[in-house]
Order: C-alpha cells, then structure tokens, then sequence
C-alpha cells in the first residue's frame, strides 16, 4: 500500500518543505500544490508533520512505526514532475528555529552516510 501527503502554500509567502531524514528543502510560492509519497509502492507510509512559521516538516513512517523511517521519498508538482532537493530555494532564509543561516542551492544535504 501507498500513502501520499498533498501539501498547498495557502499562505501569502513562500513556505519551506524539508523532507527528512535528509532535510532535503523545497520551497513552495503562493498558491502552489506538491505531493510527498515514499518512491516504493510496496509498504504502508504514514505521515508526522511538524509545523512552524513559513515551514512545514515531513517525516514518512512504514506502517507509522517512528522506528522505521522510510529514506527514499520524492516531492512531485501538479504536473507530475518529481521535484529535486533545493527546488525553488534562491538564496532564501530557513525560517523559524531550524536554521538562521542563507542556503544556497549547492548546500544540497550529504547523503552518502
């Protein structure tokens, strides 16, 4: 079984995406619509979102178990185009408490670990 979380800026700010465990950012403009799903069709993904100013954090679970991190996602737009990590970042500021620092777009998090 597959999950899929829709996610809508509604908001009149460009609001950050972080999909963890990488922190991999999309940053989403006014009005503008994404879907977070897990790359395998195979397992039962649950959801745990935390939300702060201008941010939006997305953790997927096998079966909700927060012992099961399931590591390989993807962010796909309206058109069904998947999107890559740092999507529409532009030198922007990370709000809220996570980071106070500029992000460039080579930043991109070390996933070889």
């Amino acid at each position: 079984m597959h999950g899929s979380l829709p996610v809508e800026n509604a908001g009149s700010v460009p609001l950050c995406l972080f999909v963890e465990p990488y922190g991999e950012d999309f940053w989403l403009e006014p009005g503008e619509a994404v879907t977070v799903s897990s790359v395998s069709d195979d397992i039962n993904v649950q959801f745990a979102v935390t939300v702060a100013a201008e941010l939006l954090s997305v953790w997927l679970y096998e079966d909700g178990d927060p012992h099961r991190v399931v590591s390989e996602s993807q962010v796909i737009d309206a058109s069904g185009t998947p999107l890559k990590c740092g999507h529409q970042r532009h030198d922007r500021r990370i709000p809220g408490p996570f980071l106070q620092r500029v992000v460039k777009p080579d930043d991109s998090p070390d996933t070889s670990a």
